[in-house]
């Protein structure tokens, strides 16, 4: 059993509460979201003996908002997607497969107290009209339908609540 701390020893642990906890797909880094310090806590699972299964600090990171309510991986395992309740945002955020790193991408979105984000596959005729508009590339298709809990359902760039949200042209070479 490992008892390890998500924020930093400065920062009051009375002020902070932790929310998500997530395994990254690869299995190699374990995310939790912290509602006070306002990040994301990314450790890095040890595989080798004698140390495996214990985590180690990669970093924690700001998620531009304010209470970070949850966060999800799109499908490839490379953006990780904030739902920032109390600050109205959803930010994206390019993970860095090989160090755990969170790098922000400048996209961010307003949605009324966003506390859900849910990675959807698009039916096929929905990818027939993504490709009409020739995304960046394979992974802003993937972020092309996203569910956001308490905002509505986010597909081919429209946030399907009454709001209209730009989707992100990303690239993943980048």
């Amino acid at each position: 059993v490992q008892t390890i701390r998500t924020i930093p020893d400065a920062f009051p642990g009375k002020l902070n509460t932790c929310g998500r906890i997530a395994v990254h797909s690869a299995g190699n880094f374990v995310l939790v979201s912290n509602r006070g310090h306002d990040s994301i806590a990314v450790f890095r699972v040890q595989h080798a003996l004698p140390r495996a299964g214990m985590l180690t600090m990669v970093g924690n990171f700001h998620t531009r908002g304010a209470t970070p309510r949850h966060f999800q991986f799109d499908a490839s395992g490379q953006w990780l997607i904030t739902a920032n309740q109390d600050s109205d945002r959803i930010c994206v955020f390019r993970f860095n497969l090989a160090n755990g790193r969170l790098d922000w991408t400048g996209h961010e979105y307003r949605v009324p107290s966003p506390n859900f984000v849910c990675n959807v596959q698009p039916h096929a005729e929905e990818v027939v009209e993504l490709s009409d508009e020739r995304p960046s590339d394979a992974v802003a298709a993937d972020l092309a339908t996203q569910q956001v809990g308490g905002g509505g359902v986010l597909q081919g760039g429209l946030l399907r609540s009454g709001a209209t949200v730009p989707l992100p042209r990303i690239n993943s070479r980048l």
